[in-house]
């Protein structure tokens, strides 16, 4: 038996009950049915309004959280960047330290190091 004919019995069924009921009786269940159709929609308007697209406050959550997520990523992107700054700034510091400490720690006077000749004889023994 399919559902076809499965409502067509249920549906013979209830008008055989209900052509014995009184006006008054069929009166108030047509009102209660009219009542549960109108609380039955009144419950779906916020569900039809969030599934269409852009429509009811959906639209407006989507957008905060689309805007949540872009600040969030932003502030990562940067923060990435702000390391990377900072660590290349205490690499240069760290250099700048250790040819410091090499150069105070020579035999070497410090006017060899401001001759030009000798800072060309550097630039030609470099391999």
């Amino acid at each position: 038996m399919n559902e076809h004919e499965t409502a067509k019995k249920i549906t013979g069924y209830l008008d055989l009950g209900t052509a014995e009921l009184k006006a008054g009786v069929a009166f108030r269940l047509q009102r209660a049915r009219q009542l549960a159709l109108s609380r039955l929609s009144e419950q779906q308007a916020p569900q039809l309004a969030l599934a269409e697209p852009g429509g009811g406050s959906f639209g407006s959550h989507r957008f905060v959280a689309v805007t949540r997520l872009s600040v969030a990523v932003l502030l990562l992107v940067g923060g990435v960047f702000a390391y990377n700054y900072w660590e290349t700034q205490q690499q240069q510091a760290r250099d700048i330290e250790e040819t410091d400490a090499a150069i105070l720690s020579s035999d070497l006077p410090i006017e060899a190091y401001l001759d030009q000749g000798f800072e060309a004889w550097l630039k030609h023994s470099e391999p």
